[in-house]
């Protein structure tokens, strides 16, 4: 019984120790537009200003963006824009590619608008998404302080607690058995 208590203790360490090192690259790799960004994937959790200016998703939604650089005319893609200071994604259709000499310029068709705007290669995300319902919530709350503070910091804290103690438990057992080990050679004697 004890050995299983042990390996389900060993399971949920090892499943903290992933969840940790997960949410600490999610921190670690956001991009210069502060969106968590892994190599071509970049993840977007839509707020209420996102959720207004994107179609087809809802606050809290997550959606993973992916840049194939694969992008022709006719292709709708999401990219960064500027808004109060901040930077929010929205998509657009490609209406028209252009090369000036340091890299891609785009044209997009703005719906509801009604005029063609351009943005450059630096700030399209990608032009493939996936959606995936409810997740931005918890990405939010797991790179927020205080979800880092009570889901990262304090867990790995009791994990590293409850290994000093089995350690000085351990000691005192092995001393004890040493004096018991020493008593038994001195009667011999």
């Amino acid at each position: 019984m004890k050995r299983l208590g042990s390996f389900i203790l060993g399971i949920i360490e090892v499943i903290i120790i992933a969840y940790v090192i997960f949410l600490t690259g999610c921190l670690l790799f956001v991009n210069d537009y502060g969106y968590t960004q892994f190599g071509d994937y970049t993840l977007v959790e839509v707020n209420k200003g996102q959720a207004s200016l994107l179609e087809g998703v809802e606050q809290g939604d997550l959606l993973i963006i992916k840049n194939d650089k694969n992008i022709q005319v006719g292709s709708v893609i999401y990219y960064y824009s500027v808004i109060n200071d901040q930077y929010y994604v929205k998509r657009a259709p490609v209406t028209e590619v252009k090369d000036d000499g340091f890299g891609q310029i785009y044209s997009l068709d703005i719906k509801n608008v009604g005029e063609t705007s351009t943005v450059n290669d630096r700030k399209v995300i990608g032009n493939y998404i996936s959606i995936h319902r409810h997740l931005g919530k918890i990405l939010k709350a797991l790179e927020s302080k205080m979800g880092f503070l009570f889901l990262v910091l304090l867990p790995m804290m009791c994990i590293f607690i409850y290994h000093v103690y089995s350690f000085i438990v351990l000691l005192k057992f092995e001393k004890n058995d040493f004096a018991d080990e020493i008593e038994v050679l001195e009667e011999k004697k």
